[in-house]
């Protein structure tokens, strides 16, 4: 009889043991596959923010020499196409929250320069022609932090700690 006892309550010791056990691990395995849908989700996010700000990098990269032998970008081969420049611009900005603090600036840079130089009487051309070597260096400065980026996009959890809220609003300069 004692071994009859023994017996059965080491059964069901080690079978309430075992469950315990699978429900724990199967709790952290459904813990572990939210977390890694919710990173899915903010790596597709952060991708097609990093596309639009690649589509505002091969805008800026390509240049025009115009009859003075003077270059400028290709965003700016319009002088009254002021509708497409700030798609493209608004494309990488709207998107801010998913792209890094550092690559944000430097098109937020970008959009202020268009924005305080580019008047309709100087042209996008001009501004373009005026412009062209602080255009270039800040395309090489956001090509750099674009791959910076890309080699940690998948990283979710270190890119949200990473993220630092502040108040970016500042009075716009004054147009010149």
């Amino acid at each position: 009889m004692n071994t009859l006892i023994i017996v059965l309550s080491s059964t069901l010791i080690s079978g309430f043991v075992s469950a315990l056990v699978s429900g724990w691990f199967s709790l952290r395995s459904r813990e572990n596959e939210y977390a890694n849908a919710y990173y899915k989700q903010i790596l597709e996010r952060r991708l097609a923010a990093y596309e639009e700000v690649e589509q505002l990098i091969a805008s800026i990269k390509v240049a025009v020499v115009d009859t003075d032998n003077r270059p400028y970008h290709r965003l700016f081969c319009d002088d009254h196409d002021h509708a497409r420049v700030y798609q493209i611009l608004e494309g990488a900005m709207a998107k801010a929250l998913w792209l890094s603090d550092d690559l944000f600036a430097l098109t937020r840079e970008l959009n202020l320069l268009v924005y305080e130089k580019a008047t309709a009487d100087v042209g996008f051309i001009e501004f373009g022609k005026s412009n062209y070597n602080t255009i270039a260096e800040l395309r090489t400065k956001m090509e750099k932090v674009h791959i910076r980026d890309m080699l940690t996009l998948h990283d979710a959890p270190a890119f949200l700690k990473s993220k630092r809220p502040a108040d970016t609003y500042s009075e716009l300069p004054p147009r010149r």
